[in-house]
């Protein structure tokens, strides 16, 4: 397997930035470990905190803990995420995403074929 595909399929399947690591791009690698990081944080924070009374009422047995009863205590109490922030904060996850995976190839490209000569 070449190493530039190698470096993709770590940005895309381990976490982005990990190909860019691979070819020694630390800057680059570390600006898209922090942005997707960051933007994960907040995406889970964002849902944890919504979800939060749910979890309370499940560790108090004020609800059961099987899929009837929570069906039957978010029909009656719905939870809604902010939608302008979960698109926000998942279009950075896939932008970054995206964006490690062509690089981590990119960069594979130009060390391979440098290494042929």
């Amino acid at each position: 397997m070449k190493t530039s595909t190698k470096a993709a399929l770590l940005s895309a399947l381990v976490y982005p930035g990990i190909g860019q690591l691979l070819y020694h791009a630390y800057r680059r690698a570390t600006l898209l470990i922090l942005v997707f990081s960051i933007a994960a944080y907040f995406y889970i924070e964002e849902v944890v905190s919504k979800y939060q009374p749910l979890i309370d009422k499940v560790k108090s047995g004020e609800v059961p803990l099987n899929g009837q009863a929570l069906a039957y205590e978010l029909s009656k109490n719905p939870i809604i995420l902010d939608p302008q922030r979960v698109s926000v904060l998942t279009y950075i996850l896939l932008i970054c995403w995206l964006v490690a995976i062509v690089d981590a190839y990119r960069i594979g490209i130009k060390k391979d074929a440098s290494a042929s000569f």
